[in-house]
């Protein structure tokens, strides 16, 4: 009784201990999302002022190319106007000349008029040549101009591509850094949830939510992550946690000896005599040797039946300290199947099961969460 005591304070002391544990770990997830939303809000506050830099930056851009366009329009217009004029004057001046050299001819002598007839026309031939040369003379420095301001602009468009593309990289490697990062903490909380013996909806509900809205690039991920999740019950009203692998090898020794004392007993058959010589006969069968194979009296052949029973126990046992819960589960199963201890250990083998499906549930999503980073980085 003292002992019983002494074990039943033990125990509440650790469920206290347990307690306080899981509300430390409770603290830490929750500051650890908090700081997650205030890096993400971050995040897009960078982000948002980045891109309106950027549109700054590309209207104060514009609108200096915009005013450089039409001052040299501008002024190669007044050049050509300049040019105009010039030739204008000379034509008049050409003119000029021609009705006094005329009026002289025509005083002087009859003579002289083929000669400045001539001179005329060659003068008129050579300015003609000399406004010709001006024009394109002008035109091939509009050209040049023209050639100049367009790669100026080509040099500044290939500079703002540059820009939107380097902008765009570090938006999506930011996206990806933070997708990253939601998938190990969800993982985390699975895997916490999952040492712990808790209930596993809410840490894989949260993961499957940062998986979603992956995208085309993403549908492997996500995918692979609904594929290991829908091996997890994840209704509220049917989980209750899985125990821990320490609860279950606990759970078993008391599976062990409550599965001796049924071994004999069929399991369509269940009287108190029945159980009260089976009790007797498991607790004999406790008490003899391991090593001892003397010759079997009429009674031994009463106890026969227990031997399958008791290889599992030794199997399940063996397999269970070497971290084989499946095939602990496996061979406690098939040692008492048959018997009345079936009903007892079916509860301990779905357990153990369930905890070795978890186990490698969390070793999946691990190994993707890390090939994820890798991916990023």
């Amino acid at each position: 009784m003292a002992a019983r005591l002494a074990l039943t304070r033990a125990l509440h002391a650790h469920s206290i201990r347990r307690r306080q544990d899981i509300e430390h770990q409770s603290a830490a997830f929750r500051a650890m999302t908090f700081q997650a939303e205030s890096d993400a809000r971050a995040f897009a506050g960078a982000l948002e002022a980045s891109d309106r830099d950027r549109r700054k930056e590309l209207a104060a851009l514009e609108a200096s190319l915009t005013a450089a366009h039409a001052a040299a329009a501008e002024d190669a217009s007044r050049q050509i106007q300049s040019l105009a004029s010039e030739i204008d004057r000379s034509e008049r001046r050409v003119a000029s000349l021609a009705a006094a050299l005329t009026e002289a001819g025509e005083a002087a002598e009859r003579a002289a008029d083929a000669a400045a007839a001539d001179a005329a026309a060659t003068l008129t031939r050579s300015l003609k040549t000399q406004a010709a040369e001006l024009k394109r003379a002008a035109a091939e420095c509009l050209l040049r101009e023209r050639i100049q301001r367009m790669e100026a602009l080509d040099e500044t468009r290939v500079a703002v591509n540059a820009l939107t593309e380097t902008l765009a990289v570090n938006s999506a490697n930011l996206e990806a850094s933070h997708k990253t990062l939601r998938l190990h903490v969800a993982v985390d909380a699975l895997a916490d949830a999952a040492a712990r013996g808790a209930a596993t909806a809410e840490p894989v509900a949260a993961l499957r939510a940062c998986c979603a809205g992956g995208g085309a690039e993403g549908d492997a991920g996500v995918a692979f992550v609904e594929a290991v999740t829908a091996t997890l019950v994840t209704r509220k009203d049917e989980d209750k946690g899985t125990p821990t692998v320490a609860s279950l090898t606990n759970r078993l020794t008391d599976v062990r000896n409550a599965a001796r004392r049924l071994a004999l007993v069929p399991k369509t058959s269940g009287g108190v005599l029945t159980h009260l010589v089976s009790f007797l006969a498991s607790t004999l069968r406790l008490n003899e040797s391991v090593t001892s194979e003397g010759v079997k009296s009429s009674d031994d052949k009463s106890l026969s039946s227990s031997e399958g029973v008791e290889a599992a126990l030794a199997a399940a046992t063996h397999a269970m300290a070497a971290g084989r819960l499946a095939e602990a589960a496996a061979a406690l199963e098939g040692g008492v199947k048959g018997s009345a201890a079936e009903a007892l250990c079916a509860g301990w083998v779905k357990d153990a099961r369930e905890r070795q499906r978890l186990e490698m549930a969390v070793a999946a999503l691990r190994a993707h969460a890390a090939a994820e980073t890798a991916t990023v980085a």
